[in-house]
């Protein structure tokens, strides 16, 4: 059964207790099953709070993340790891079922050249003992390719399915979004194709990372591809009402992308349901 939910950064820039109890209560106002937490300070996260939190309103949690300048995997694979582990053990606390988004890389951060085999094979062995103790909990790491003015080290769902087919480990899966999708994608059918069946995860994410229905993201064919290719995971409205400063700088967003969190779900919730409902999706 597929979730419908959103990113925290709807709401708040971190994950305190406040931005947590306005974050999952609004969550549960406006019908979602699931909160995306932004494990960017996993280290100050209050676990028992979120999860009593989780309880009361009947939303459940995923986390991503980015990685710090000080953690980059290709130049420091060992902080990588521990960065990860550490990131892992509060998600696994907090009832996650994941850890997606971008744990290869640190946004904005450019070599301004192709990425190498070196950096790859740096990348797969900060990566892999990861995914292994994922497996233990019963957990998936998601790989998540950004736009190329992001990252220069993946890009397209077939560069995701690369890297994890060199780390070789079960708990791998693909976290596709369709801002960068809109991109770096002929269509969003040739980047599920492309990822050959490890697609879990899915950010809704305008073009202009505003309000879904408001830009040119294809919405109708990203729900038929969707059927077609017989998905099952999370749906998560991502978009940058509220984010960490820092954040913004690595993603570039130097606007308003939207007037407030009301038009976001007010038009993207009832949008997004209404599609996959007609296109026959499962969902709640």
């Amino acid at each position: 059964m597929i979730r419908f939910g959103a990113h925290s950064s709807l709401w708040a820039g971190g994950w305190s207790r406040e931005d947590a109890e306005v974050s999952v209560r609004e969550a549960a106002r406006w019908g979602l099953e699931v909160v995306e937490i932004a494990l960017l300070e996993p280290d100050k996260i209050d676990v028992a709070h979120s999860r009593a939190l989780f309880s009361r309103y009947g939303v459940a949690p995923t986390a991503s993340l980015v990685l710090p300048i000080e953690c980059e995997a290709t130049r420091h694979p060992e902080a990588a790891t521990a960065f990860l582990i550490g990131a892992l053990e509060v998600a696994h606390a907090l009832g996650s079922n994941t850890l997606s988004g971008v744990p290869y890389a640190t946004l904005g951060s450019l070599t301004r050249s192709p990425p190498t085999e070196a950096e790859y094979e740096a990348i797969a062995r900060a990566l892999k003992p990861v995914a292994r103790r994922a497996a233990d909990y019963g957990m998936t790491i998601g790989i998540e390719p950004c736009n190329r003015y992001e990252t220069h080290l993946v890009n397209t769902a077939a560069q995701a399915r690369a890297l994890i087919e060199r780390i070789d480990e079960p708990a791998l899966m693909i976290h596709l979004d369709t801002y960068h999708c809109n991109i770096e994608e002929k269509s969003f059918a040739a980047a599920l194709a492309a990822g050959a069946g490890r697609v879990r995860y899915v950010h809704l994410s305008e073009s202009d990372r505003g309000a879904p229905g408001s830009g040119n993201v294809d919405w109708r064919g990203l729900m038929i591809a969707l059927k077609a290719a017989d998905f099952s995971g999370d749906l998560v409205i991502e978009s940058f009402v509220n984010m960490m400063p820092s954040l913004a700088g690595a993603l570039s967003v130097w606007r308003p992308v939207a007037r407030d969190v009301e038009e976001v779900l007010s038009i993207g919730v009832p949008l997004m349901k209404s599609l996959a409902r007609a296109t026959g999706l499962a969902i709640h």
